[in-house]
C-alpha cells in the first residue's frame, strides 16, 4: 500500500501500475468527496458536466470555464485526501493557455487530468453535433500540458470514435502517446475489443473507460481490465441518485407539509463531517480559566 504521505499524482502513477481497475467515483464537493472516501473508493472525479449541474444548473454545453473548475477543485479537495482525476475539457483556448491551466489544476490539487480533442464550446461526448479539433492542435495542446506539468498524470481523451469511427479515434492514441499522455480515453468504448485496439495502439498505455449514465453501458470492468483499462470513471451516478432523493423530498414536503422521515440522521450526517473528532479537539484546546476571572 503507497503511504498517504506520498504525492496524490504519484499515488496514482503507483496504483496504475499494480494492473487492476481504479474505481472514480463522481463527486463535485467536500461532502460528496467524502462520502466517496468513506465508502471505500481509491480515486475521485470531477467532471465538468457535472460542475455545470450543480453550479449553473446547465448541461454540458461548454458554460464551464477553468476558473469554475479549478473552483470545484479546491472544494473537493477539502473532503478528501484521495487522488482527484479531474475533467478539464479542451484546456480552456490554445496551447499557452492550456500550459496555464495544468499549472492551476495542480495547485487546485489535481492529481491528474484528462483534455480532449474537441472544439469550444465543447459538449458531451455522448450529444450530437461534437465537433473534433485538428491532430495536430490537438497534439500541441499535450505537448504543452505534458511540458507544463510537474507530477500530474496526464490522460488524453479522443471523442472520435462516436464523431468520425475507431480508426480516426486510434490515430489519434498512437499520436496523443507520441506527446506524452501517461493514459488514454477513448470517449464512447465500452467493449474490450475497442479499449484491446486502444491499448495497443498508444503502446501499451493504461486505458480510461467512462461509466457515464449518459451513454450505454460498458461491458463488466473485470473484462475491460483485460484488455487493458486501468481507470473507471463513474461521472454522475451518486448525483443522479441524490438529485433523485432531494426531488422525492420536495415533493414530499409540499404533499404532506411537513419534513420526510430522513434515511440519514442528523447525528449520522455530522459525524460524516467529523463532528466527534473536532468536538473532542475543541475541548482538549479549550483556553484554561483565567485565575483573576470571576466564575
Amino acid at each position: 500500500m503507497t503511504p498517504l504521505n506520498v504525492h496524490p499524482a504519484d499515488r496514482l502513477r503507483a496504483r496504475l501500475a499494480a494492473g487492476t481497475p481504479l474505481l472514480a467515483a463522481g463527486c463535485h464537493d467536500a461532502l460528496s468527496a467524502r462520502l466517496a472516501t468513506q465508502a471505500g473508493f481509491e480515486a475521485i472525479h470531477l467532471s465538468g458536466a457535472l460542475v455545470s449541474a450543480v453550479t449553473f444548473g446547465l448541461p454540458d454545453l461548454g458554460y464551464v470555464g477553468a476558473s469554475d473548475m479549478v473552483d470545484a477543485l479546491r472544494r473537493v479537495s477539502a473532503g478528501t485526501d484521495l487522488p482527484v482525476i479531474a475533467d478539464a475539457d479542451t484546456g480552456y483556448g490554445d496551447p499557452l493557455q492550456v500550459a496555464e491551466t495544468v499549472r492551476r489544476y495542480e495547485r487546485g490539487g489535481a492529481a491528474a487530468l484528462h483534455l480532449e480533442d474537441q472544439v469550444m464550446p465543447k459538449r458531451c461526448g455522448h450529444m450530437a453535433g461534437v465537433r473534433l479539433a485538428g491532430l495536430a492542435e490537438t497534439v500541441a495542446r499535450l505537448r504543452a500540458a505534458a511540458d507544463a506539468r510537474e507530477r500530474l498524470v496526464l490522460i488524453a481523451r479522443t471523442d472520435a470514435l462516436n464523431a468520425e469511427g475507431e480508426d480516426e479515434a486510434l490515430r489519434r492514441v498512437e499520436a496523443f502517446a507520441a506527446a506524452g499522455a501517461d493514459a488514454v480515453f477513448v470517449e464512447g468504448a465500452r467493449d474490450a475489443a475497442t479499449v484491446r485496439r486502444a491499448h495497443e495502439a498508444s503502446g501499451g498505455l493504461p486505458v480510461v473507460v467512462n461509466f457515464s449514465a449518459a451513454g450505454h453501458s460498458p461491458e463488466p470492468i473485470d473484462d475491460l481490465a483485460a484488455a487493458g483499462a486501468r481507470i473507471a470513471l463513474f461521472p454522475v451516478a451518486a448525483a443522479l441518485a441524490g438529485a433523485a432523493a432531494m426531488s422525492a423530498a420536495y415533493r414530499e414536503i409540499l404533499t404532506v407539509r411537513r419534513a420526510p422521515e430522513p434515511p440519514l440522521s442528523w447525528g449520522d450526517f455530522t459525524t460524516v463531517l467529523g463532528l466527534p473528532a473536532l468536538a473532542e479537539q475543541e475541548e482538549r484546546w479549550r483556553p484554561a480559566a483565567d485565575p483573576g476571572e470571576t466564575p
